[in-house]
């Protein structure tokens, strides 16, 4: 992990910094967003950089995401490579199954209290050196996976699973986790209006392929499931890419990869929401490049419009993909 992370960071970036918004200065240093195209492992990643005197600058926070180790903030910045990417600091204590003995395997998540829905939070099981089959009772609400030689749950919608924790030996051990819609949630119940937004999503894919004709590629058709996996991911209401994007692909019967563009508008300033999403997807060298990919077969949008704010993703299908997280 530790090499990996060394040669991506001297790879493709001279320097990294926490701060965020979209432009920043201080002292007479202006920051720009830029958009070079980085890759990990061979695979193209989303991550907006900012350009200081002609240099690129990425979050460490995002590399941490892309990279898969930690980075959060507790007395100064931590970096922890043998942890999967949380953004925050591991709880003091393991939360140990309820009724078990000592001397079985105590189980724990990185993130305290219930997860939202689209979230995830890395496990901590204990004795640690043990190679543990971890199962969830319910996989349509939290899920269990294994990334980087690290077990993690992920939530997927509303309420409780037990994540159990078995041992060769034929010890165990099991939490509860919980997990809420979150205030995020379009609908009380935690269910997105997969037919919410309809005719901007559909001038959407239009001026897409407009592009894509524009740039000698075939159009693409839409395709239900990518339709309501976007639709879903943006009725998330979160501005940033995550595991659950390519979750959702899986959970609508996408069995293959795809490739994200994801943009926040302000609608009382740019109220052609379709227009304004596409032109600044094809002023991005990375977004561009999805939009266009030789490899897509297919296309989906998703726009949820929240306080004055949408939130709008599209998504090209790659049938010669693998999803990770199938």
């Amino acid at each position: 992990m530790k090499g990996k992370f060394t040669q991506f960071a001297l790879g493709v970036l001279t320097g990294a910094f926490l701060f965020g918004g979209a432009t920043a200065a201080a002292a007479g240093i202006v920051a720009t967003p830029s958009w070079p195209p980085i890759y990990v492992d061979g695979q193209q990643v989303q991550m907006t950089a900012y350009n200081i005197g002609g240099n690129n600058f990425v979050k460490l926070r995002d590399i941490g995401q892309a990279v898969g180790f930690n980075v959060y903030y507790q007395n100064g910045v931590q970096v922890d490579s043998n942890a999967p990417y949380t953004g925050s600091a591991p709880a003091r204590t393991v939360q140990a199954a309820q009724n078990s003995p000592t001397g079985t395997v105590h189980v724990g998540c990185y993130k305290e209290g219930p997860l939202t829905a689209g979230d995830s939070s890395g496990l901590m099981l204990s004795p640690s050196g043990v190679e543990y089959t971890v199962t969830s009772s319910n996989p349509a609400v939290a899920g269990v996976e294994r990334v980087k030689g690290f077990w993690k749950v992920s939530a997927v919608s509303p309420g409780t699973a037990v994540i159990t924790a078995a041992a060769p030996d034929g010890t165990s051990g099991s939490t509860t986790v919980t997990v809420t819609g979150g205030s995020q949630a379009p609908s009380a119940n935690g269910t997105p209006d997969l037919t919410a937004n309809m005719e901007i999503r559909q001038e959407m894919v239009r001026l897409i392929n407009q592009v894509r004709r524009e740039n000698g590629k075939a159009e693409l058709p839409t395709e239900e499931s990518l339709m309501n996996a976007a639709q879903d991911v943006s009725a998330q209401c979160i501005g940033k890419h995550r595991p659950y994007d390519h979750q959702a692909l899986l959970c609508y019967g996408w069995p293959h990869s795809g490739m994200y563009n994801l943009i926040v508008i302000d609608v009382n300033s740019f109220p052609d929401i379709a227009q304004k999403a596409v032109t600044a997807w094809t002023h991005s060298p990375g977004h561009f490049q999805t939009m266009v990919m030789d490899e897509g077969s297919c296309l989906g949008t998703g726009v949820t419009i929240k306080d004055g704010t949408a939130y709008c993703f599209m998504v090209v299908g790659d049938p010669t993909g693998h999803n990770p997280y199938e």
